[in-house]
């Protein structure tokens, strides 16, 4: 579950900045193979991995399968891809409303989602010299050091516990859901 938590973490980091991207991309073309993997002969040909294929564990991987759950429990996915202009507010409306309790319920399954903060927005507070920036984001006009005098605008998320299933290694990481076909 660690190397889920780490990966899960690598992901939305690399996402939201392009300098960690890049730092990424370093790291991995600087690492050797494992000292513990066959080594091929000198002569042998090395096999290439399928183009666009991410490595086995990746942030990728962890973030479709995100996905794969959210669809699984919500249909999250196929609700997110349909064209909804045809439909009337109330029959949306009744289709979000499932739709979220399906994908709450599946949060609080596998991620425990808990508040950062437990004061309720709009709430003053104060932002303390030595502040989690992980955890704290401050915006607005900020310059010089804490403490800060703050409005909580909103409490933030964090999953308290990651309990997955366990993710079966027959199915293709990439896949959310697979095409469903009935034979007649």
């Amino acid at each position: 579950m660690g190397n889920f938590r780490t990966a899960w973490s690598a992901f939305w980091t690399i996402l939201k900045s392009s300098t960690q991207a890049e730092a990424w991309k370093r790291l991995q073309a600087s690492q050797s193979p494992d000292a513990t993997a066959a080594k091929p002969a000198p002569d042998a040909p090395t096999a290439k991995p399928a183009p666009d294929a991410p490595a086995a564990g990746s942030a990728n991987e962890a973030a479709v399968y995100t996905l794969t759950l959210l669809q699984r429990e919500a249909r999250l996915v196929d609700f997110l891809q349909e064209d909804i202009s045809p439909y009337s507010d109330e029959q949306v409306g009744a289709a979000v409303r499932k739709i979220h309790a399906d994908c709450r319920r599946a949060l609080d399954k596998y991620f425990h989602i808990e508040p950062i903060r437990s004061e309720p927005e709009q709430s003053r507070l104060d932002v303390p010299e030595g502040f989690d920036a992980r955890r704290l984001r401050v915006t607005g006009r900020s310059a010089g050091q804490p403490p800060f005098a703050a409005t909580l605008i909103h409490r933030g998320w964090v999953a308290a516990k990651i309990d997955l299933p366990q993710r079966s290694q027959a199915r293709d990481p990439q896949v959310i859901c697979p095409a469903e076909v009935e034979v007649q």
